[in-house]
């Protein structure tokens, strides 16, 4: 009996790849019909007003933003298509058409994986909720691992049993088994040692309320990484407070050593023309001639620029790019580009955090950690990285998703934040939820945080730099769930709101390279306006001139004669209205999308009417560690100061806090 002999493989395997390509092709057609027809903000959509302004500043980039997405969909179908053809090919199914079943189940098993690792990946598609559902409360990774085990096992039995008759076969699975294999050796290759260079770096991780901690009252459950770093010698500064609960401000305050109305950054998104030009302890590490770096996966509302004294900024576009990638939601960008190829390729999809399941948040901090390590082995350091797991869309991935909400809640909240605006006399709309509920989330992506953090210093220990390196991890604010407001439990989470412990009390721990010691904890009052002038002192390196309001707090790392400053506090903007909490407050301030304008480079930026507006509705405080002074704007006009604490002796508190209230622009 004669067989009809095969095509010749080099032509086969152009036929398949092409074949793949085609089918990656119309993946990509149909997801973006998709978009189109769910109705995706400024693609394909006539639109008026503030709109138009978002779309003159994204539609010049969508072309080649577009083009990019449709190469990686055109590349992975082609390489799943060879992978196919090797399989169809060990059933002695030579002819094209065969690859096509293998090639949709191999994306099916990919998708399998996928909604395992980040189900947010598909949580918005109505037809795939139930096995979703199944998928978040029994999915174990190596399930969908076992199968396709079992499956190219099954295949490579075939390919071993027709060997004489199929040793092109035999080549074709190799050969796709083996680029896998070299590509994920090339992903998570050592990285190599060197001259031990200084290095300093600095962690902040969003949000982060210090009770969390094991040492400060928590289970030892949320946080597993960073208690083992307390517990491995670093100092806890148990009352370090932020001057503003919100990130962009929090972090010019950081890095300048000044109060927020110092710096003029006193919200998030305040517009560039309003910033003081003032140094920052980065650029002191810069003129000495560190390399300093600054790296976050979310730039919506923090973003560093050059005058930050970072030259090497790794973050995400900033303004209205930003936010039209949110809704190009190509789930298969998820499936196929979270890797470091991918993040190479389209950075702005695979290593944003805004963009829900399709941040791989495992991925990123591995790329993370392979470049802190490479850029500690060039030279003297700074490396600061911002951490911001806990903010929306708050999507948790595997496993932290099943850790702390109960399993009984609706999918969609355990695995994305819910926002529902909070007005006066509302606890919401009919969407809020209980507050075990929205802190288990809350904790929940705290601990994927932790785990990214405790992958930077497992990598740093790999290539031995942790022991003499200077590590500060800090907060830049804490995070409300109102527990003062049973009327308000489950309403979405805030923080700037008030001056308070839950939203100012923040995370500060530092590190001292080895040689060094200190003491394991300090209850002294602190201010994150002191970090820089500590790492500064701490690096042998120029004091930040005259005039800055944070000091070292080396001498009380020496267990030295210290007296403390007063935290000088300010809200920030938030989408609470003051007078939900002080009914009598001034609430002028506008919140809505009218507040904010797009620059013509896509920047968004508060306008100045609003810009007034938030700044006269903020509340302005001063705490000593005793007592709460804060000044509240009233609908007549006036400033009403109350105190909260031990108010018995207030006078010198009041006069520093007026001292420093007239130093505002």
């Amino acid at each position: 009996m004669s067989v009809q002999a095969a095509p010749r493989l080099p032509r086969w395997l152009l036929l398949v790849a092409l074949l793949g390509a085609v089918l990656g092709l119309g993946l990509f057609a149909w997801e973006t019909e998709h978009l189109l027809r769910t109705g995706v903000v400024g693609v394909g959509i006539d639109v008026e007003g503030p709109y138009a302004a978002l779309m003159n500043a994204i539609r010049p980039l969508l072309p080649g933003l577009l083009l990019r997405i449709a190469a990686v969909y055109a590349v992975a179908g082609a390489v799943l298509a060879l992978v196919a053809g090797g399989l169809a090919r060990a059933w002695g199914r030579t002819a094209v058409r065969w690859v096509v079943p293998h090639w949709f189940v191999l994306l099916a098993l990919l998708a399998w994986d996928r909604a395992i690792a980040r189900p947010a990946l598909f949580d918005d598609l109505p037809a795939l909720r139930p096995v979703l559902g199944w998928l978040v409360d029994h999915g174990q990774p190596w399930h969908p691992r076992v199968v396709a085990g079992l499956w190219f096992g099954l295949y490579l039995g075939l390919v071993v049993w027709r060997a004489r008759e199929h040793r092109r076969s035999v080549g074709v699975v190799a050969g796709a088994v083996a680029a896998v294999g070299l590509l994920g050796a090339w992903v998570a290759r050592p990285s190599t040692g060197g001259e031990k260079h200084p290095l300093v770096i600095v962690i902040g991780v969003d949000a982060f309320r210090p009770d969390r901690l094991k040492a400060l009252g928590g289970k030892g459950e949320v946080a597993p990484n960073l208690d083992r770093f307390l517990d491995e010698g670093a100092t806890l500064f148990t009352r370090a407070y932020t001057p503003i609960a919100q990130t962009e401000p929090a972090w010019r305050s950081l890095l300048t050593a000044r109060w927020p109305h110092r710096t003029g950054v006193r919200y998030s998104l305040t517009a560039e023309s309003r910033w003081v030009e003032v140094p920052t302890f980065a650029q002191r590490f810069a003129d000495a001639g560190w390399s300093t770096v600054f790296a976050t996966d979310c730039s919506r509302f923090h973003s560093e620029g050059p005058d930050s004294g970072f030259t090497t900024r790794l973050q995400p576009p900033r303004g209205a790019v930003n936010f039209l990638l949110e809704k190009l939601r190509y789930r298969a960008v998820g499936l196929f580009a979270d890797h470091r190829l991918g993040a190479a390729w389209l950075p702005e999809f695979v290593d944003n955090r805004a963009l829900a399941g399709i941040y791989d948040p495992v991925g990123y901090a591995d790329r993370l950690a392979a470049r802190l390590v490479s850029e500690a082995n060039q030279g003297p350091t700074l490396f600061a990285f911002h951490a911001t797991a806990a903010h929306f869309p708050g999507d948790p991935s595997y496993p932290f998703y099943r850790r702390f909400v109960a399993s009984t809640e609706p999918l969609d909240r355990r695995l994305r934040m819910h926002f529902s605006p909070v007005v006066p006399g509302a606890a919401g709309d009919a969407g809020s939820w209980n507050r075990a509920g929205a802190e288990g989330l809350y904790d929940e992506l705290l601990a994927q945080a932790d785990s990214q953090v405790g992958q930077l210093f497992d990598a740093l220990k790999r290539a031995g730099r942790y022991d003499d390196a200077l590590i500060l991890v800090l907060s830049d604010h804490g995070e409300s769930f109102y527990a003062d407001r049973p009327d308000l439990a489950g309403a979405t989470s805030v923080h700037g709101a008030r001056l308070s412990e839950e939203e100012n009390h923040v995370l500060l721990a530092l590190k001292l390279p080895r040689g060094q010691s200190a003491p394991a904890r300090v209850d002294t009052l602190v201010r994150l306006v002191d970090v820089g002038p500590t790492l500064l002192e701490l690096s042998r390196l120029p004091a930040l001139p005259a005039g800055a309001d944070g000091v070292s707090l080396v001498p009380l790392l020496r267990g030295e004669s210290f007296q403390p400053s007063p935290l000088y506090a300010e809200t920030g903007f938030t989408h609470v209205s003051p007078e939900v909490f002080d009914p009598g407050h001034w609430p002028g301030a506008p919140r809505s999308f009218d507040t904010y304008r797009i620059r013509q480079d896509g920047v968004v930026e508060v306008d100045g009417a609003a810009h007034d507006a938030m700044v006269r509705e903020k509340d302005r405080g001063a705490f000593d560690g005793q007592r709460w002074l804060v000044d509240r704007p009233r609908l007549d006009g006036s400033v009403q100061r109350s105190c909260a604490g031990d108010c018995a002796e207030t006078a010198v508190l009041s006069s520093w806090l007026d001292t420093v209230l007239s130093r505002a622009p």
